[in-house]
C-alpha cells in the first residue's frame, strides 16, 4: 500500500512538472533579436511560426513589431527566472528571408541552409551563432564575448570583431572582397580567394585561409595578422 501510494505521489509530481509546448504563429519579420540564454533552432518551411518547449516555456516573452521578432524573458526580481539555463528551446519554422539575426546575453541561434542574397550575423554578450548559408552579401559582428561560426559560401563579407568576439569563418568561402577588423582581444578567421584588406588594433587577431590577389593590412598599436593553411 505505501509502495503504491509513493508511486501515485510520483505521478503526481511528473504531471506537476510534465513540460509544455507553446505554439504560435508568427506575422512578417525580417529581423530576428534573442535573449536571455534562450536557444532558438531556425528550420526553412512553408509556415511562418515557433514552437517552445522546455520547463520555461511559458515564460518567454515574443515581440514582433516594426519587423522585429524579439525573443527574451521578462524581467524578474528573482535571478533563476532572468536566464533560460537550458530550459527553453524554440523551433521558428520561417518562409521568408531572416535579413538580420541577432545573439545576445548567452542565446544560441542555430541553423541550416539559408539561401539568400545578403544577410547579417551578430552575436555578443557571450551568445553564440552557427549558420550554413548561401549569400552574396554578408555582414558579421561579433563583441562582448560573442561567437559565430559560420561555413558556405559569400561573394563579399564584412567582419568586425571587437571586445573579445570571436568569428570562426574558415568554411565561409569569399569568391571576391573580404573586409576584417579585429579590435580588442578579438579574433577573426576568413577564407578570402580574391582580396582582403584587414586590419587590426589592440591585440586584435586575424588569420586568413586561402590566396587573394591583393592583401592590404593595417596595424594599430598591436595585433596579428597571419595567413593559415
Amino acid at each position: 500500500m505505501k509502495k503504491l501510494a509513493f508511486l501515485n505521489l510520483l505521478f503526481v509530481a511528473f504531471l506537476t512538472n510534465a513540460q509544455t509546448t507553446v505554439t504560435k504563429n508568427l506575422g512578417d519579420y525580417n529581423t530576428l533579436k534573442v535573449y536571455n540564454g534562450i536557444e532558438v533552432t531556425l528550420i526553412k518551411s512553408t509556415d511562418q511560426k515557433l514552437e517552445i518547449t522546455g520547463e520555461k516555456s511559458e515564460m518567454v516573452k515574443i515581440k514582433n513589431v516594426n519587423n522585429t521578432l524579439k525573443l527574451s524573458l521578462p524581467f524578474s526580481l528573482k535571478p533563476d527566472n532572468n536566464a533560460a539555463d537550458g530550459k527553453i528551446l524554440i523551433k521558428i519554422y520561417y518562409n521568408k528571408n531572416i535579413d538580420v539575426i541577432d545573439a545576445n546575453e548567452g542565446a544560441t541561434i542555430t541553423g541550416k541552409d539559408f539561401k539568400q542574397d545578403k544577410i547579417e550575423v551578430n552575436a555578443q554578450e557571450r551568445a553564440f551563432i552557427n549558420l550554413t548559408l548561401t549569400t552574396k552579401e554578408l555582414k558579421v559582428r561579433a563583441s562582448s564575448g560573442g561567437i559565430i561560426k559560420l561555413s558556405g559560401t559569400t561573394t563579399n563579407q564584412e567582419v568586425d570583431v571587437d571586445l573579445y568576439g570571436i568569428y570562426h569563418g574558415f568554411k565561409m568561402n569569399s569568391s571576391a572582397k573580404t573586409d576584417v577588423k579585429a579590435g580588442t582581444g578579438a579574433k577573426a578567421e576568413v577564407n578570402a580567394e580574391k582580396t582582403l584588406h584587414a586590419k587590426v588594433s589592440f591585440g586584435g587577431t586575424i588569420f586568413y585561409k586561402g590566396n587573394p590577389e591583393v592583401v592590404k593590412d593595417k596595424k594599430v598599436i598591436g595585433g596579428i595578422i597571419e595567413k593559415r593553411n
